[in-house]
């Protein structure tokens, strides 16, 4: 990761981008961060429909935003994180930030982020104006691309998410763990290809995850070595096991002991590329955004180095 460069000028604009739906609390929060960032004079926006946050700090970076604030959790920085890599493609000497303030109990991209776990950290760690690289992902298929930060997957993950749909705003830990276990009563295996660098698997499985971080759903460490600016994505794939198989193989990842049990494997590459064979839709998350691809059979995902700026703490991690 870079060190540290100038901090925040009060004079340098900075758009605090509030998700209304995370922690329930939407003008707590955008008094809060007003308050507490007052010194950068922050221009408060709240969203008010998916995919806001994207053109918001798209928006903003094109007009030489420096700090753009993602107040919310892993969806909110899932969107400002492709408006704000979407700005930078089209002008890569553009000063655009990511800073993000965490708000509910998921919040998996900052534990790999130092100095951003806490949102009492979080903002010092915004007006300090310490500057990182880390790496993104780029989703792409038949008809669209988007970027994500933390992880992308298909399989059981994406019963959980969709599961979880009508509570994203306030769900927790305790609420994937119980998803996860009726999703665990009902879901079959999918047949999948996935191959990347040298590496390669057809079978039924469970879980295909590609991380650039390492939790999902709060609390399952899926790829507890990733780190998020080595230039490659750690991949788990959980087979097709028992449910008393499966359950067991779920409370090791919770503790990121199920690299080399039965059933999971794991490597890492820098591209990745998942197929469903004919007469399967592709359903996968990405940040926890559930994506339901109806006729697009092949999902590539290629790790960008160093392509998201983003304000973070001394070194190591959260």
């Amino acid at each position: 990761m870079r060190g540290r460069e100038r901090q925040l000028n009060p004079t340098e604009p900075m758009i605090v981008i509030v998700n209304p739906t995370s922690g329930g609390a939407s003008e707590r929060m955008a008094a809060e961060a007003t308050d507490r960032l007052a010194g950068a004079k922050p221009e408060i926006r709240m969203t008010e429909r998916p995919g806001h946050a994207t053109e918001l700090a798209f928006e903003a970076a094109r007009r030489g935003v420096r700090a753009i604030v993602a107040v919310g959790g892993d969806g909110t920085v899932h969107e400002t994180a492709n408006g704000l890599l979407r700005a930078l493609e089209s002008d890569p000497l553009l000063p655009a930030v990511l800073g993000i303030v965490p708000v509910g109990t998921g919040n998996d991209f900052v534990k790999m982020l130092p100095g951003t776990a806490r949102r009492d950290e979080a903002y010092q760690t915004i007006l300090a104006g310490e500057v990182r690289r880390v790496d993104a992902g780029l989703a792409s298929w038949d008809g669209g691309e988007e970027y994500f930060v933390n992880s992308a997957g298909t399989g059981i993950d994406v019963e959980v998410v969709r599961a979880m749909g009508s509570h994203r705003g306030t769900s927790g830990p305790l609420d994937y763990v119980v998803a996860l276990m009726r999703a665990l009563r009902r879901y079959r295996p999918i047949p999948v290809s996935l191959s990347g660098d040298g590496h390669g698997l057809q079978a039924r499985i469970m879980i295909a995850a590609v991380g650039n971080g390492r939790c999902v759903g709060g609390t399952f460490r899926i790829c507890p070595d990733a780190i998020v600016d080595d230039g490659l994505f750690d991949v788990c794939t959980v087979h097709a096991l028992s449910i008393a198989t499966s359950i067991l193989t779920a409370a090791r990842i919770v503790r990121g002991t199920h690299t080399g049990t039965r059933g999971v494997r794991t490597f890492r590459a820098a591209a990745v590329q998942l197929t469903v064979p004919e007469g399967t839709d592709l359903f996968f998350q990405l940040d926890g955004e559930l994506r339901e691809l109806m006729g697009a059979k092949t999902l590539k995902l290629e790790i960008r180095r160093g392509a998201l700026p983003v304000f973070a703490g001394g070194k190591g991690e959260a």
